[in-house]
């Protein structure tokens, strides 16, 4: 592909494709000889056979025609017949409508003037490859799972630190998560997975228009069990200040290139943050397990059913609570009163979760047997499920 940005206004560095063909006479050719480099020039007659070898290799023609004699139309005729598929731009000496109107329902894809105009020719180049060129596949977007607290210090980051690497084992072999920290003024993620970041989430921001694999590699930190995180950032802004199509289109690019992305939401919540619960695969609610927390899950919960959540899609998690304290019957009671039922809950064992915390590490590599490292792996389970009957 060749950049003509520097010689004509070509929609910010809009390029000729490779293979355009122009058969016409010297007479018609016009300035357009600047562009010999680019494209093939086949200078013959307008009533002139077409070199059979140089249509095959065409992927636009453009095509000298002597509209008054029937040799020259018929040409054009054998060309759309030979190559019924490929673009073809036409030059007439002189276009009446009547003219205009019969080539184009032959399928020639624009007319021009001749002789003809550099500017104009590259203009019509470049529109009739942007119309032909097929539909980009869709890109199949990776599953979001947002990680809530219902309050300040329920473990909400503990929770989608621990969470991320078991979804990538759930994922298709080779995936990796992303784990997005969105708690944009008090983001612990990284200290949590003890990872330094040079740059965070907020370098994407100003960049919004130019997000590619390079960029978010540039921002994504390689972490223990097959996660990157992307940081929150280290000084303080106002967490209105982000755009909510800036987030949201940060979280669509990184859907593109990961296999599971994991949100963890700030507690307080923003407005760009409603969207994202809304249209998240799961909302993992979490809150501390005790009976005098209930009301903050269940504050959480409502907003959630008022924004339309599938209650199928949430999975509430009871965390920090002392390992024996619930009975089958308190969580039953606990059910009833938030009329949800309650995923999991995870023990208290702030021993463990510091020494994983201090390495960067998931509870189960350091103790695999302990009740803290089942209880993650089948909340993990558990969210999987619910993302491929989302699926």
């Amino acid at each position: 592909m060749t950049d003509f940005s520097d010689i004509y206004e070509t929609d910010n560095g809009m390029t000729l494709p490779d293979g355009v063909h122009v058969f016409a006479r010297d007479a018609a050719l016009g300035n357009v000889t600047i562009l010999e480099d680019t494209v093939v020039m086949h200078r013959i007659e307008p009533t002139d056979a077409l070199p059979e070898t140089a249509v095959r290799q065409a992927s636009i023609a453009v095509v000298e025609i002597d509209s008054a004699n029937p040799a020259s139309l018929a040409r054009l005729e054998m060309l759309r017949s030979m190559r019924p598929d490929m673009p073809v731009i036409a030059g007439l000496a002189a276009a009446p409508v009547s003219m205009v109107r019969s080539l184009l329902r032959k399928g020639v894809s624009d007319v021009l003037e001749l002789p003809f105009s550099s500017e104009e020719l590259v203009a019509a180049i470049i529109d009739v490859a942007r119309s032909s060129a097929p539909a980009p596949s869709p890109v199949k977007l990776a599953p979001v799972v947002a990680v809530l607290g219902t309050a300040g210090g329920t473990g909400a980051t503990t929770v989608a630190t621990q969470l991320a690497p078991l979804l990538s084992a759930h994922m298709e072999q080779g995936g990796r998560t992303a784990l997005m920290d969105l708690s944009l003024q008090s983001g612990d993620a990284a200290a949590y997975l003890d990872v330094r970041p040079r740059t965070a989430i907020n370098h994407l921001f100003d960049a919004i228009g130019r997000i590619d694999d390079d960029m978010i590699r540039s921002v994504a930190i390689q972490c223990e069990g097959d996660v990157d995180l992307l940081a929150a950032p280290e000084d303080i802004e106002p967490i209105e200040s982000v755009p909510a199509e800036t987030i949201n289109r940060i979280i669509t690019e990184t859907r593109k290139r990961y296999s599971c992305v994991v949100l963890d939401m700030p507690s307080t919540l923003t407005n760009w943050a409603m969207p994202i619960l809304l249209s998240a695969d799961v909302v993992v609610l979490v809150g501390v397990g005790r009976i005098s927390a209930l009301r903050h899950v269940k504050r959480k919960l409502s907003l959630l059913q008022m924004l339309g959540r599938d209650r199928n899609s949430i999975s509430i998690v009871l965390n920090k609570t002392e390992g024996g304290l619930f009975k089958r019957s308190d969580v039953s009671q606990m059910e009833e009163v938030l009329n949800h039922e309650v995923e999991q809950i995870l023990d208290s064992d702030p021993a463990l979760i510091d020494e994983a915390q201090l390495q960067g590490r998931h509870v189960s590599s350091l103790q695999k047997r302990s009740r803290l490292a089942k209880q993650f792996a089948e909340l993990a389970s558990s969210v999987s499920q619910k993302i491929e009957k989302d699926v």
